[in-house]
């Protein structure tokens, strides 16, 4: 049976799927797992199956900073995304020009990449041949743009033979995985302001 909090996330992203599957956002709410801290600094750990797939979300604080590591299957790095709060304007653009400026890489192409989405300076590294950068890139803009800090995302998710479902799953697992993250933490947060209210 699900518990109290993973079945809270399951019923805020039945929207936010819309396209998902129904199966999906059920097994998400059955087989989410967690380790979360008793206050907002500590480090937690978020994790998720479904079929053969498998994620993690690691949540580690770095003062007022996150570092986040999202893992499946084989185990490697095969993106790292960082992300800062920007005021809109791009990074150097004598840098960014040489570094084929983009905060959204083409397939094929390895490399540096930076860019400015939603107010969000991101910086993107991937390894040639990788794609991890397509679930990193939306949690650590979103993390960012949340917290108002910076916040870096390594990201290696590996599977024999993924299809494109089970890519599309992938996806959808790490975006909820690190949108119930960012709840865990609001409520943290709004704990600790409480907490201060009452001292």
């Amino acid at each position: 049976m699900a518990s109290p909090f993973s079945f809270a996330c399951y019923l805020s992203f039945h929207r936010a799927l819309g396209q998902a599957d129904a199966c999906l956002r059920l097994a998400f709410a059955r087989h989410l797992q967690h380790a979360l801290p008793m206050e907002r600094h500590q480090p937690f750990l978020l994790r998720c199956t479904h079929g053969r797939l498998a994620l993690e979300l690691r949540l580690l604080p770095a003062g007022q900073d996150w570092q986040l590591l999202l893992t499946g299957g084989d185990a490697h790095i095969g993106a790292v995304i960082l992300a800062e709060p920007g005021d809109g304007t791009p990074p150097d653009a004598s840098k960014a020009a040489s570094a084929g400026s983009t905060a959204r890489p083409d397939a094929t192409s390895a490399g540096i990449f930076s860019g400015t989405e939603d107010g969000v300076r991101l910086h993107v590294l991937r390894r040639a041949g990788h794609h991890d950068d397509e679930a990193a890139l939306p949690l650590a803009r979103d993390y960012c743009r949340a917290l108002g800090a910076a916040v870096c995302v390594s990201a290696g998710i590996h599977y024999d033979h993924i299809s494109r479902e089970e890519i599309d799953t992938v996806l959808a697992l790490a975006r909820m995985l690190g949108a119930c993250g960012l709840r865990r933490l609001w409520r943290l947060q709004e704990n600790d302001h409480a907490d201060g209210e009452r001292s």
